[in-house]
């Protein structure tokens, strides 16, 4: 019996006609779905795309400092500029793996745009622009930041931070979650990522994807952006691909080991002057006297020559590096800073361990505080048997901008040579030019009067570094008529760590180049003058070589390789070796231990500790300003300093305390502390 009918038969005819429909609809829907989804997603990579290129654009105005040279690094190095801006898009792209896309988003742009800022803001003081080790550093600079700001900028830039921080917390609570496209963010990214690591290909410059020596113009050619991101991950020195046991044995092999011992030792000198160059080399600008007339003289009668140092307007413990340890800054991560990295744990050669195994005390000095660029750390790792800093020296006189007089210097040095019965080395640091300059009139002795200037936002900045420099060159006569009469024999080497931050360009300059100072070898005794130009990590084995001294792989390295053909290839293995190798040259083990690094030639002592009618008083000697008494490891911020060989403290006191001194530097540092001593009673 047929149960189906007409009607029957159309019904499910209709039916399955509308499913079908239905399903074709739904499939027409979801294709349509999916083509404005893909619109919407490469109209959004679109955007960032844009909004990446105007950041980048920020960033370069800023970086150059004008916004007509920012749309000019846009024309004449288009590779460059698009190279740092698919770097900005990259990092903006990593937003879209975040249910909160526009906070991370907004995030993002916050932390390159701050970066440029601070860049702007840096190069405001120093030539040398941001790099990512410059916030490994922030440390030390903090305790000197009143130095380069105001107490209003400060407020202004605390106050901008924490708005900063506001308007984020705020973006963040108020902008809403949205739904995660990874396969898209990951199409992105991978876009960007290909792009970055192409680009770079189709650059003319050799210099172009891995290594700056010169940052300023590497910075100026490639932009902030690449170059700051490549100084995150430069760090060190990279393996040599022909690195190997047999290569270091072969290039030690190379080297003359002489049976006969130098006999003749002279105390030996050297001493950085901060900032300091023959400013009679700047173009167009007159003196009403000679401001470095002690500096030329020697220079006109002693062995001399111009220097190349490894930066321009900061970078002073880097020039110190080389000169030390012989080795070459270009090896390393872009900007990077040793003193902050792998000298902090480690010991290397250097001419204070090479001259302490001839039998030399060696002693360190800086008239600025001593944790700055963490040299009471790495001075002990470098060699020296003492490091008198800021914190340990007397009647310091100080420049309007707050940094200590060199004059001060001369005391030190003399106390260090005259502490011992052997021979000394001696290795100080000037502090009186650094900058930053000022740009207004500032009360100064105006011992010499400028003609001219390199432009007229400068003209008061470079009123005040020559005279400056002038006080700097009268320091040298001191230190010089001093030793004159001194009964051991001594040489006494004078050198500038690097010019000025006043903007200096080679344009700027007769007969040397913004990376060239000079250096110049005092003695008081005859030696023959052999003037020639040298790189900074050459100076120490060129001097230590007038008097047959040779101690040390690199030393050795310097001296009798120079003219070789793979004498840099050589060098950079040996640098490779001893910090980052096998140490296969020491044959697998580091001869140099750190010291144990006293602070000051001359200890904080205590005699006697007195308390009488509520007031305890410390006698002993060597104390200054920079002495605070502990009680029970508890400072005393009240201490009174009266004088070298007493201290106060107007308090009560428990007498069944212990009490100590210490030395305490920038931001509570402790560089040395006395041992405890009980409390004696006094009715």
């Amino acid at each position: 019996m047929n149960i189906w009918n007409k009607n029957d038969i159309l019904l499910v005819l209709y039916l399955t006609i509308r499913q079908r429909r239905d399903i074709i609809v739904n499939k027409e829907l979801k294709k349509l779905q999916e083509e404005v989804k893909t619109v919407v997603i490469h109209s959004s990579t679109r955007n960032t795309i844009l909004f990446a290129i105007l950041v980048n654009f920020l960033i370069e105005t800023l970086s150059r400092r004008s916004l007509i040279e920012g749309i000019g690094f846009i024309f004449e190095d288009p590779i460059n500029f698009v190279n740092g801006s698919m770097i900005v898009f990259l990092t903006l792209s990593v937003s879209s793996l975040f249910k909160k896309k526009s906070f991370i988003f907004g995030l993002i742009t916050t932390v390159w745009i701050g970066l440029g800022v601070s860049n702007f803001i840096l190069l405001g003081f120093r030539t040398t622009p941001l790099a990512a080790i410059d916030f490994q550093i922030l440390e030390s600079v903090l305790g000197v930041i009143s130095v380069y700001f105001n107490i209003t900028q400060i407020i202004m830039i605390v106050m901008a931070l924490v708005l900063v921080l506001i308007g984020l917390g705020l973006s963040y609570i108020k902008l809403p979650k949205r739904k995660v496209h990874y396969k898209s963010a990951l199409i992105s990214l991978a876009l960007a990522l290909s792009i970055v690591f192409i680009i770079p290909s189709f650059s003319l410059e050799e210099e172009s994807s891995e290594h700056f020596t010169n940052l300023v113009d590497a910075y100026d050619k490639f932009g902030f952006v690449y170059c700051f991101s490549n100084s995150i991950f430069d760090r060190g020195i990279e393996e040599p691909e022909n690195y190997s046991i047999e290569t270091i044995e072969q290039i030690k092999g190379n080297l003359e080991i002489s049976s006969e011992k130098s006999v003749f030792k002279p105390n030996i000198i050297f001493v950085e002057l901060e900032s300091f160059f023959d400013v009679n080399y700047l173009k167009n600008i007159n003196y009403s006297t000679n401001p470095v007339p002690n500096f030329t003289k020697i220079k006109e009668n002693y062995t001399s020559g111009k220097l190349t140092v490894p930066s321009i307007g900061a970078g002073t413990a880097n020039t110190e590096f080389e000169i030390l340890t012989g080795m070459n800054l270009d090896f390393f991560g872009s900007g990077e800073y040793p003193y902050k990295t792998v000298l902090r744990e480690n010991t290397t050669e250097s001419l204070a361990f090479n001259l302490g195994k001839i039998g030399y005390q060696t002693h360190a000095i800086h008239n600025n505080y001593g944790s700055f660029y963490d040299r009471h750390i790495v001075f002990n790792n470098l060699g020296f048997d003492s490091f008198s800093s800021l914190e340990y020296m007397y009647d310091v006189k100080y420049t309007p901008l707050g940094w200590a007089k060199d004059k001060v210097l001369v005391e030190e040095i003399m106390k260090g040579i005259r502490s011992t019965k052997e021979r000394d080395f001696t290795f100080a640091i000037s502090v009186q030019a650094h900058g930053k300059y000022p740009n207004l009139p500032i009360n100064i002795d105006n011992n010499v009067l400028v003609d001219g200037y390199l432009n007229i936002e400068k003209q008061f900045a470079l009123n005040y570094f020559v005279n400056q420099i002038y006080e700097v060159d009268r320091f040298i006569g001191e230190l010089v008529k001093e030793l004159q009469s001194h009964a051991e024999p001594t040489i006494v080497v004078f050198y500038g760590d690097h010019l000025p931050s006043l903007d200096i360009e080679d344009r700027h300059l007769d007969g040397v180049s913004k990376f060239q100072t000079e250096y110049v070898m005092w003695s008081n005794f005859p030696v023959e003058e052999i003037d020639r130009d040298l790189s900074s990590y050459q100076l120490g084995a060129s001097i230590l070589s007038r008097f047959e001294i040779e101690e040390g792989i690199i030393t050795k390295h310097h001296q009798q390789q120079i003219q070789d053909q793979n004498y840099q290839r050589d060098l950079r293995l040996l640098q490779y070796d001893m910090l980052y190798g096998e140490k296969f040259v020491f044959k697998k083990i580091n001869p140099y231990y750190p010291k144990n690094l006293t602070m000051g030639i001359n200890p904080i002592v205590i005699d006697e500790v007195i308390y009488k009618e509520d007031k305890l008083i410390i006698r002993g000697d060597n104390f200054n300003e920079w002495s605070i008494i502990y009680i029970d490891q508890d400072k005393q911020e009240s201490t009174i300093h009266v004088d070298r060989n007493t201290l106060i403290l107007e308090e009560e006191v428990d007498p069944e305390s212990k009490v100590s001194v210490a030395q305490q530097g920038m931001k509570g540092i402790i560089l040395s502390q006395t041992d405890l001593y009980e409390i004696e009673v006094v009715e």
